[in-house]
């Protein structure tokens, strides 16, 4: 790492660091040299830079505080990619260091050893990048990059160690925040009201900028105030308890009948923190067609990129939250959207179920068992595949910052290095990693992560025998043509206990039943393989180009 190798230099790293608040710092294998044993930071070392990142992603999500990473610069950097690129889409605070040398030899087509000209190949996925190049310059550039990543919209910052002398900061316009007049916001706030207050058909729609902006007491106190009904986004999950009367469930492709159904039907959608990415809109021409739309949201670039709105405000979700409760008329809007909330609490009781299986062992009865030994802290962390979406219909979130996954990049091989951030950041408390058997594949090594520092980590493996999304798609659009999707797998139990975790197996739900209150007994990590029935699909579905009230709700 160049410079900083130096006993003076890394003092002064990890004392800024210290100083700064900074309790945890994830890296990768050969770092842990850098840090004094008498730092009071701890040290979380992975095994590949991928997963320190995601680690780091981990934290960050569960404590809202950034996570702190420390990379080897060329390979190391270029392992991380996908995991800076899983913070960016997601918004998610971090701050990666980065070791460096002399500019001058990045145009010798990598003579210098290790070297690569690492801010150019991550500016895309970057929303800042500072250069340091003295020791005197750590503590007020790490400083400056903690502040620039939780400022406005969150994201990834790169702090880069060189020895060059002409450094220049780059960032990335489209995350850069633009404030509003006060009294600008004022004004927008007043026509929300009055939108509000006059709609026959309200519907409230809550993305991951509600939980990150800290802002889910204030939606959980509107919504008892006037009674509209919510639906949430992936990540808006956890915003608002699943059994709160008024919650309708995720929107989207796999969104629940009652969810979709109210959007596509109401007269004003007020979006909070939430973009408009296609899993949430389906056909973009047949989204909430007859609706007024209001969207807020703290980072202006994504107001009428996607979906045209009425009103646009650029306001962060908890200030728009605490302004618009203390002005709202709670009995001029139960007097016009009184039928309307009366219905759509209707639906939600008389929905068709999409949670029966045929199998002897349901991927929804499993995630149920899990939610059923869990306390409202636990958190959940999962990869990314059919798993991801049971978890999210049929886990009873209560709390922010208890659902940790990836949802604009999709990245699979997430959720093993992410649920040991996670369970760094909340020692004391239960994280559960819920994976399939093609993701956990993908990030397997970060077993031995957990053993080592004995993580109370419940892993729970739905193994179907194929990457199930795709599949599905194949089954249900293509005919059954089944192509690359059937995967190969090891007896995770056995691998498990080759590492040192416990691991357990179940065919059956009275197996489930007995390994998972087993599981919950142990302090250590463990691990679950729950074997299911291949061909389970996830309902409901919407199929691509249909708009979202044209639901399959089963095979």
């Amino acid at each position: 790492m160049t410079w900083i190798k130096g006993n003076s230099n890394v003092k002064q790293l990890i004392d800024s660091l210290s100083s700064l608040g900074v309790k945890c710092l994830f890296g990768c294998t050969g770092q842990e040299a850098l840090l004094s044993k008498n730092t009071k930071i701890r040290y979380v070392q992975m095994q590949h830079e991928q997963a320190a990142v995601h680690a780091a992603d981990g934290f960050a999500r569960a404590t809202g505080r950034p996570g702190v990473v420390l990379l080897t610069t060329a390979s190391g950097i270029t392992n991380s990619i996908t995991g800076i690129a899983t913070a960016y889409c997601d918004s998610v605070p971090l701050v990666i260091i980065a070791g460096q040398i002399e500019d001058q030899t990045l145009h010798t087509n990598c003579e210098a050893f290790q070297e690569l000209n690492i801010s150019g190949l991550t500016m895309a996925i970057l929303k800042h990048t500072l250069k340091v190049n003295s020791t005197e310059c750590i503590q007020k550039a790490f400083k400056h990059a903690v502040n620039i990543a939780v400022d406005g919209r969150p994201g990834p910052v790169l702090l880069e160690l060189t020895t060059d002398t002409s450094l220049n900061e780059t960032k990335n316009h489209r995350f850069v925040q633009t404030k509003a007049r006060r009294e600008s916001l004022e004004n927008s706030i007043e026509m929300a009201k009055r939108l509000i207050e006059t709609a026959r058909k309200p519907v409230i729609f809550v993305g991951g900028g509600v939980i990150a902006s800290g802002g889910a007491d204030s939606l959980r106190e509107v919504v008892k105030l006037t009674r509209i009904p919510v639906v949430s986004s992936l990540m808006g999950i956890g915003s608002i308890e699943a059994s709160n009367p008024f919650y309708l469930g995720m929107l989207g492709m796999h969104g629940t009948f009652a969810a979709n159904k109210a959007v596509h039907h109401c007269d004003l959608l007020i979006s909070i923190g939430a973009r408009f990415s296609d899993r949430v809109t389906g056909r973009i021409s047949g989204f909430s067609p007859s609706s007024k739309k209001i969207h807020v949201d703290i980072d202006p670039a994504e107001i009428n990129k996607i979906i045209p709105v009425d009103l646009p405000i650029v306001s962060d979700a908890k200030e728009f939250l605490n302004k618009l409760k203390n002005q709202l008329d709670d009995r001029k809007i139960n007097e016009n959207a009184g039928n309307w909330i009366s219905e759509a609490m209707e639906w939600k009781r008389t929905v068709p179920r999409f949670d029966r299986s045929n199998s002897v062992l349901s991927p929804q009865s499993v995630i149920r068992l899990l939610s059923d030994h869990s306390t409202k802290d636990t958190v959940v962390v999962t990869d990314v595949g059919q798993h991801q979406i049971w978890t999210a219909h049929h886990y009873a979130f209560t709390r922010p910052r208890t659902l940790i996954t990836s949802g604009g990049l999709g990245t699979m091989g997430y959720g093993l290095p992410a649920a040991i951030g996670a369970a760094a950041a909340i020692p004391g408390r239960s994280v559960i990693c819920v994976s399939g058997d093609g993701s956990f594949q993908m990030n397997l090594q970060e077993l031995i992560t957990a053993v080592k520092y004995q993580l109370p980590l419940k892993i729970a493996i739905l193994n179907n025998g194929y990457l199930g999304m795709v599949r599905q798609w194949q089954e249900l659009f293509y005919q059954r043509r089944y192509s690359q999707v059937k995967v190969c797998s090891p007896n995770f139990a056995q691998l498990a206990q080759a590492y040192g975790v416990a691991g357990f197996s179940a065919q059956t739900e009275e197996e489930a039943k007995q390994v998972i209150s087993e599981a919950f007994q142990k302090t250590g990590p463990v691990l679950i393989e729950f074997n299911i029935m291949e061909e389970e699909n996830v309902y409901p579905m919407v199929p691509p180009n249909h708009n979202n009230h044209q639901t399959i709700l089963s095979r």
